[in-house]
């Protein structure tokens, strides 16, 4: 079924690997970190969401060396989360200024939205309605934490949705589709970029990006949150098979150049940049940055958002760095 080989590979933030059991008992789909590296939260094929402290107190201090590891993740202290009936495919932290978030999807049709409401207890909050995904949720990705407390998800009935929150106060989730038909046969991935568009990819061999209707300034919150509009601004066609997965560059290098990586069963990964003629037909520009000649499953940027690692079909993890011409080369572990 759709996910079912999806492994996600992220940039450790020190050098010193540890591997820790998680008493998972199957197979792990993904494993992502909050804000802080505080905390790391799991997801498997065997329906639950367990979360672990990492052992480190200090967001990045001077702590970060061997002793300070030496602890390494403690199974002992894992919160385990139960409520999904399918494989859990993808977890994810929001922002830490909307309190510990944390949003999952799942084969069970439903992405579900979990609080910390005392210290390592975490209750559900939302769960989207019965029948208003009609197939697998494939993939979630959180707003900026500008944009408001709100997550996209996909799913294998070809919808791309979001789920927001207009009062903290833990009330107020609803959710919305932005479009039932973005991708025929199914939608496998999607991504919140930070100049708030949405870009989506899946089975019609095409990644797609949604903007809203009216971009003109929010500085009222309140109304954020009302009924959205999106619309399609742009197909990207490229790939000659399913697009497995499609993510926004974080961009925090200030460049005002948005990137796009997506990468397909093609066994290509291509980055898209927008043409910065001032015409308004939003051309879109892409360089190959490598054939696999395997399917290429999963892509994560670099917090600067400079760095792109690639884990493809093989379970080899690649990292690539763009050179001055604009050639994406392999960075070679020393």
């Amino acid at each position: 079924e759709e996910g079912g080989d999806h492994h996600h590979h992220h940039h450790h933030r020190n050098q010193y690997q540890k591997q820790f059991e998680t008493g998972h008992s199957d197979q792990i789909h993904d494993c992502q970190y909050d804000y802080y590296g505080r905390r790391v939260a799991t997801c498997s094929s065997d329906r639950t969401i367990k979360v672990f402290d990492t052992g480190t107190t200090s967001s990045g201090g001077g702590s970060d060396g061997p002793a300070a590891d030496q602890q390494g993740l403690e199974t002992a202290n894992a919160t385990t989360l139960t409520g999904h009936e399918g494989p859990v495919w993808q977890v994810s932290w929001a922002h830490p200024k909307f309190g510990a978030l944390l949003a999952s999807c799942s084969f069970d049709h439903t992405v579900m939205i979990w609080k910390e409401t005392s210290s390592n207890v975490f209750s559900r909050v939302y769960v989207t309605p019965k029948g208003f995904f009609d197939g697998s949720v494939n993939a979630i990705s959180w707003a900026p934490h500008e944009f408001g407390c709100a997550v996209a998800a996909c799913s294998s009935d070809g919808s791309v949705a979001i789920i927001s929150c207009s009062n903290m106060a833990g009330g107020g989730w609803k959710s919305e589709k932005i479009s039932n038909e973005a991708h025929a046969v199914g939608c496998t991935g999607v991504s919140w970029g930070q100049n708030d568009e949405i870009a989506s990819c899946g089975c019609d061999n095409l990644c797609k990006i949604w903007t809203r209707v009216t971009n003109e300034g929010r500085g009222d919150s309140s109304n954020y949150n009302q009924q959205q509009q999106w619309r399609l601004k742009k197909e990207l066609r490229g790939h000659a098979d399913w697009v497995r997965d499609v993510q926004w560059a974080p961009n925090n290098g200030g460049s005002n150049v948005q990137q796009i990586a997506s990468c397909s069963q093609d066994g290509k990964v291509y980055i898209w940049t927008e043409s910065s003629n001032n015409s308004n037909n939003n051309d879109y520009h892409s360089v190959l940055l490598n054939d696999f000649k395997t399917a290429v499953w999963r892509l994560s940027w670099s917090v600067v958002g400079n760095v792109l690692a690639v884990s493809d079909a093989d379970n080899r993890v690649s990292v690539w760095k763009e050179s001055v011409a604009g050639k994406w080369t392999q960075i070679h572990s020393k």
